[in-house]
C-alpha cells in the first residue's frame, strides 16, 4: 500500500516539472507535499527558481495523498522532509514519533468564518449549525476558538458538524445545509463573490497560529544538518524572490495550483507571500495555542512542549552568519 502511494506520488512529481528530473550531480532530497496549495509556494517556487540547486541540493517535491501518507513516508525514510500542518506534526509526535518543525511556511491561520445571507454578527449564530472538515483539524480548533471569543460555546449554543473539504464546505452553506464555515482563501474568494458574507478574517485576528509548516525527523538533522543548512539557505532565498518578484510568484501560483484566472492567482499572491516571513521560523506561541486546544480531547498534550517538537537553530544558524541579510541588501 505505501509503495504504491509513494508511486503514486512519484507520477504527480513528474508532472509538476520542469526540475531537472534527470540531474545527477546533486544529492536527491525528496520533499512530500501534502497537497498543491498556496501554502507550499516557497518550497516550489525555492525548487523553480534554482536555489536548490545553488546551494547543491536537487529537491524534488512529490505530492503525498494526505497527511497520513506524508508521515509514514517520512518516518520510513522514503522522503527527507514533508510540508504538514501544526496539529498534524504534534499529533505525529505525541504518538511518539521523532518529528520536529524546522520551518514555518504559514504562520497565520488563512481562514475565514463564512455564513449565510441571512446570519449578520457571530452571535447569530445561537441554534445554528457550523461545518467543518473533521473533528480535531484546523478548521474545528478555529471555528471553536472564533465562537468561544464571541461568547458561543461549542456543542451547547452551536452544533459543529463534520461536512468535508472546502468545496463540499461551500457547497453546503450555499445550499442552507449549514449556516457558517471555515473557509481557506481561494474559496472564502468565491463564496464572498457569490454573495455570502466573511464575518471573521482569521489572518487578521492577531491569533498566533502555525497552520503549515516543514517537518523532518530529528535523526536526520543530526545525520544531515550540512545539507539542512543548505536546503534551509535554498529556501530563504526562494523566499525572497518570492516576495520581491511579483511575476515570478504568479507563475509558479498558476503553474502548480493549475489555474488561470489572474484574478484567484492575484488574489493568492496578496493574501500569503507578503504575510510570508523572511525567515520562516516556525511559530512557537502558534504551536502552543494548538497544543492547548488539543489538550482538551488529548491528556498527552497537556505536558508536552512546542520547544519539544520545534528546531529553529538550523535558520538561527543562518541568520546569525549574515547570509539573510546579505540576501535582502543585494549583495
Amino acid at each position: 500500500m505505501r509503495d504504491r502511494a509513494i508511486f503514486a506520488a512519484f507520477f504527480l512529481f513528474l508532472l509538476l516539472g520542469p526540475f531537472d528530473a534527470l540531474s545527477q550531480s546533486y544529492p536527491t532530497v525528496y520533499v512530500g507535499l501534502v497537497s498543491i496549495t498556496p501554502s507550499n509556494t516557497a518550497v516550489l517556487a525555492a525548487a523553480e527558481g534554482g536555489f536548490f540547486k545553488k546551494h547543491g541540493l536537487d529537491v524534488k517535491p512529490l505530492i503525498l495523498a494526505g497527511s497520513s501518507t506524508a508521515l509514514a513516508a517520512m518516518l520510513s525514510g522514503e522522503v527527507s522532509l514533508i510540508s504538514i500542518a501544526g496539529s498534524g506534526l504534534i499529533n505525529a509526535h505525541l504518538a511518539g514519533g521523532e518529528v520536529v518543525m524546522v520551518a514555518g511556511m504559514v504562520n497565520f491561520a488563512p481562514y475565514d468564518l463564512i455564513v449565510s445571507k441571512d446570519i449578520k454578527k457571530i452571535e447569530d449564530l445561537r441554534g445554528k449549525k457550523v461545518g467543518i472538515a473533521r473533528f480535531g483539524g484546523s478548521a474545528d480548533f478555529l471555528a471553536r476558538w472564533g465562537l468561544e471569543k464571541n461568547g458561543l460555546k461549542p456543542g451547547r449554543d452551536v452544533t459543529i458538524l463534520q461536512t468535508g473539504g472546502n468545496p463540499e464546505r461551500l457547497a453546503a452553506v450555499s445550499q442552507g445545509a449549514i449556516q457558517a464555515t471555515l473557509l481557506e482563501q481561494a474559496f472564502a474568494h468565491q463564496a464572498k463573490k457569490a454573495g455570502l458574507r466573511s464575518l471573521l478574517d482569521y489572518s487578521t485576528a492577531g491569533l498566533d497560529y502555525q497552520h503549515n509548516g516543514v517537518g523532518t525527523t530529528k535523526s536526520f538533522i543530526e545525520k544531515n544538518r550540512d545539507l539542512m543548512n543548505r536546503f534551509m539557505k535554498g529556501l530563504v532565498e526562494g523566499i525572497h524572490r518570492l516576495r520581491n518578484d511579483r511575476a515570478f510568484g504568479f507563475k509558479v501560483l498558476e503553474r502548480h495550483l493549475r489555474v488561470s484566472d489572474s484574478e484567484v492567482i492575484q488574489g493568492a499572491y496578496d493574501y500569503y507571500i507578503p504575510k510570508t516571513d523572511p525567515v520562516p521560523y516556525a511559530n512557537l506561541k502558534g504551536m502552543k495555542f494548538l497544543l492547548d486546544t488539543i489538550a482538551d480531547t488529548n491528556p498527552k498534550a497537556k505536558k508536552a512542549k512546542p520547544e519539544d517538537m520545534v528546531n529553529n537553530s538550523l535558520l538561527q544558524d543562518i541568520e546569525g552568519s549574515g547570509f539573510v541579510k546579505q540576501i535582502y541588501s543585494g549583495r
